[in-house]
């Protein structure tokens, strides 16, 4: 089977990369997203399913997290034609943009990353899930495939629940767990402590939730004395759905990043 990096072009302009979740698709991300380019115009965002996910396919042969990043890789240098590209990561796909930044920065104009983290001892401590705008009937009288999923929501919202059925629900039952068990073996990046240790230099925002019971925030915190152009917002009432959660904040954020990559 040929190798296929499966993605969603919207919009024309200077490139962005978006990258999404573990086990996921670009489905979630891309109805978070969507929002922020409204009356943006000079964009064209790439929404692309990574090796094992969604409709990607033709990805037996990867074996590590450097694997998809190199596939990742590939796909943004030809997606950039010349052009740097801007790169928004959300949780899993945070990481594949980090790991961007730090070993292609030739590709990369800016970074975006939404609930990163997940990778340091600090998993250990994550917090419980809680509720601050609770709904408990509404979660009661969910299937469980969505109850497991709408119960760590921070804001608990017929309409979150709502695009939780229609976009991770579905991207879910897509993804490869034979990869997923594979990277998971080699999940760090080869270079991960060298990547922690290094400086970077571009705009950038960091966006966690503060109730982030999926990752925590601890390893989003440690990440702001890298990041020397870089925009660090910990949101209350905000957990691993901060788009979804608190849309008007994070499109503001957003948009911020973005006239930064414009340039003064």
């Amino acid at each position: 089977m040929a190798q296929r990096l499966n993605h969603v072009e919207i919009g024309s302009g200077k490139p962005v990369l978006v990258l999404h979740g573990g086990k996921l698709d670009h489905r979630h991300i891309l109805d978070a997203l969507e929002p922020v380019f409204d009356g943006v115009p000079g964009w064209k965002r790439i929404y692309a399913d990574l090796p094992g996910c969604g409709g990607s396919t033709g990805f037996a042969h990867v074996r590590s997290q450097d694997d998809v990043l190199q596939k990742v890789a590939t796909f943004a240098n030809a997606a950039a034609a010349g052009v740097p590209l801007a790169v928004i990561g959300e949780s899993r796909g945070s990481y594949i943009a980090q790991g961007l930044g730090h070993a292609h920065p030739h590709l990369v104009s800016g970074l975006a990353l939404i609930v990163p983290g997940g990778t340091s001892a600090a998993q250990g401590t994550l917090p419980e899930p809680v509720a601050l705008v609770p709904d408990a009937a509404l979660i009661a009288g969910l299937e469980p495939a969505l109850r497991d999923r709408a119960e760590r929501l921070v804001v608990q919202t017929a309409g979150i629940v709502g695009k939780i059925r229609q976009t991770k629900l579905p991207a879910g039952a897509l993804h490869d767990p034979a990869l997923e068990a594979r990277v998971q073996e080699r999940f760090l990046f080869s270079f991960h402590d060298a990547m922690n240790g290094a400086a970077f230099d571009k705009p950038a925002l960091i966006v966690a939730g503060r109730q982030d019971s999926i990752v925590g925030c601890h390893d989003a915190v440690a990440m702001q004395g890298r990041y020397s152009r870089g925009t660090f917002a910990l949101l209350d009432c905000a957990g691993h759905s901060p788009g979804w959660e608190r849309p008007e904040l994070f499109r503001a954020l957003m948009r911020d990043w973005l006239e930064r990559l414009e340039g003064p």
